[in-house]
C-alpha cells in the first residue's frame, strides 16, 4: 500500500481568483459584426488576455463549449460561459435587511458558481465575472429533464476585470427582492449594508484539498426596491443563462478536474442524479473523498474501502466533517445519504453511524474552525485530531468479523484505538 504523508495532504497552496485585466483601449473593444456569438466572445477574450496584466490561476478555465449566447436588447448581447478550476470560492454573509426571511449566514456557503460574461453594448465589448451564491437550502427544479430557475433563492455578484463590484441582486423564491450597488432598481423603500467575507479553498491533484482560507471582506450598500425589479436585463438575463445552462461540454470538463472522474466511477445511480442536478458540487466533492481516503491510508496503512474496522470509521467521519466544512450540514447530509443507499444493510447502519460522528464532530468544532488562522493544515489538522479522539474514545461503529462476504453474521462493536500505523 501506498503511503501518503499528512503533509502531502494538508500543505496545499490555496488562491482566489479573480478576472482582473486593464481595459487594452477603445480599438480592442469593438466588433464590426452586428451579432455577436460564442466564438466572436471567445476571440476578443483570448486577444484580451494576451495583451493585458491578468491575476488569477493558470488552471482556471472558461468552458466555451458550454457557452451560451443571448440577446438582451435591440444593442445589447451577452454570452455567458462557466469557469472551473481547481481553487473554490466560497463566503459568508452578513445581511443587515430588516424581516428578511434568511437568516445571516454561519458557515461559508461552498455552492458558488463562477461564470464569464462577455457583453457587446452599443458595439463596445466588456467582460465581467458572475458569482452565483446559492443559499444552503436551494433546491433547484427540473422541468423536461432541465432546471428550471424559476425558483431561485441567493444572492449573485457582477464584478468587472479589475475585480470592482459592479451590481448586485437578491433573490428569494424566484423573487428578486433587492439590488447591491447604484442600480437600485425601481424606487427604493430602505438601504441597509451587506458584508460578505470571501474565502478560498486550493485543491491540487496529489495532495488534497485545503480548509477555507480567508481572503477579503466586500461591503457594500443593499436597495430595497418596492417593485421586484425589471426583467430582461443584462443582469437578469446573465443570471437566467447561468442557471438554466448546462451541456455535455461542460460535464465532461469537470470530469478532466483530479479525482472527479473516480468518484463518478465510484458512484450509484442516486448519488450521479443528485449531481447531475448539481455540477458545480462534483470537484469539491470528489476531493473532499480524496482527501478522507489519503488520511485513512497514512494512519492506517489498509486499503479501508473493503474494511469493516477503525479505518473505515475514521474515513467516515472525515470524510463527513470534510463535506461539512465545504457545504454545510444540510448538503453534507444528502451526499452522504445518497452514498449509503445501496449499501449492504449492515454497513449502511455502520456507515450512517459513522458519517453522523463526523457531522457531529464539525458542529462541535465549527467555531473552533473559524477562529484559527488562514492555515489549511491547521484546519485539516484540528478535523483529524477530534475525529482520532472519538474513534479511540468509542463513539465510531465497526463491524466484526471484519471483511466478511456479503449474508455473514457480523455483530455490531464500537471502534478502538487498535490498528494505526502512525
Amino acid at each position: 500500500m501506498k503511503k501518503r504523508s499528512i503533509r502531502r495532504v494538508a500543505l496545499v497552496i490555496a488562491f482566489a481568483f479573480v478576472f482582473g485585466c486593464k481595459d487594452t483601449g477603445e480599438k480592442a473593444n469593438v466588433l464590426p459584426s452586428d451579432d455577436f456569438t460564442v466564438e466572436q466572445a471567445q476571440e476578443w477574450y483570448s486577444d484580451l488576455l494576451k495583451s493585458a496584466r491578468t491575476v488569477g490561476q493558470p488552471d482556471d478555465k472558461v468552458i466555451w463549449g458550454a457557452a451560451t449566447q443571448r440577446k438582451v436588447a435591440e444593442d445589447d448581447e451577452i454570452v455567458v460561459a462557466p469557469v472551473i478550476s481547481g481553487n473554490f470560492l466560497g463566503c459568508r454573509i452578513k445581511d443587515g435587511r430588516k424581516d428578511k426571511r434568511k437568516p445571516d449566514e454561519e458557515n461559508v456557503a461552498g455552492r458558488i458558481q463562477r461564470s464569464l460574461i462577455v457583453r457587446k453594448v452599443r458595439g463596445k465589448i466588456e467582460a465581467m465575472e458572475m458569482r452565483t451564491v446559492f443559499d444552503a437550502d436551494y433546491e433547484p427544479r427540473v422541468k423536461n429533464g432541465q432546471i428550471d430557475p424559476a425558483n431561485f433563492e441567493g444572492k449573485v455578484y457582477f464584478f468587472d476585470m479589475n475585480g470592482k463590484l459592479v451590481n448586485g441582486l437578491i433573490y428569494e423564491q424566484g423573487t428578486r427582492v433587492a439590488a447591491f450597488g447604484s442600480n437600485k432598481g425601481g424606487r427604493t423603500s430602505d438601504m441597509v449594508e451587506v458584508c460578505t467575507d470571501w474565502y478560498h479553498q486550493g485543491c491540487v491533484d496529489g495532495y488534497g484539498c485545503s480548509g477555507w482560507v480567508y481572503q477579503e471582506t466586500t461591503c457594500e450598500m443593499v436597495y430595497i426596491s418596492q417593485s421586484s425589479g425589471g426583467t430582461g436585463t443584462v443582469w437578469e438575463s446573465s443570471l437566467d443563462v447561468a442557471l438554466g445552462g448546462g451541456s455535455d461540454v461542460l460535464f465532461e470538463a469537470l470530469m478532466q478536474l483530479p479525482y472527479v472522474s473516480q468518484l463518478w466511477g465510484t458512484m450509484n445511480q442516486t448519488e450521479k442524479d443528485y449531481f447531475q442536478n448539481k455540477k458545480w458540487l462534483i470537484p469539491q466533492a470528489a476531493f473532499a473523498r480524496q482527501t478522507a481516503n489519503e488520511l485513512t491510508d497514512w494512519f492506517y496503512c489498509a486499503d479501508s474501502d473493503d474494511d469493516d474496522g477503525n479505518a473505515n470509521a475514521f474515513k467516515h467521519a472525515v470524510w463527513s466533517a470534510i463535506l461539512c466544512m465545504q457545504f454545510g450540514i444540510s448538503t453534507t447530509l444528502q451526499i452522504t445519504n445518497n452514498h449509503e443507499i445501496e449499501s449492504p444493510p449492515n454497513r449502511q447502519a455502520m456507515d450512517l453511524y459513522n458519517n453522523d460522528l463526523g457531522i457531529k464532530v464539525y458542529k462541535s468544532i465549527s467555531a473552533a474552525l473559524a477562529a484559527l488562522p488562514p492555515s489549511p493544515a491547521l484546519k485539516l489538522g484540528l478535523i483529524v485530531d477530534k475525529v482520532m479522539e472519538k474513534i479511540v474514545l468509542g463513539q465510531g461503529e465497526r463491524l466484526s468479523p471484519e471483511g466478511a462476504p456479503i449474508g455473514t453474521p457480523q455483530a455490531f462493536l464500537l471502534t478502538n484505538g487498535a490498528n494505526r500505523c502512525h
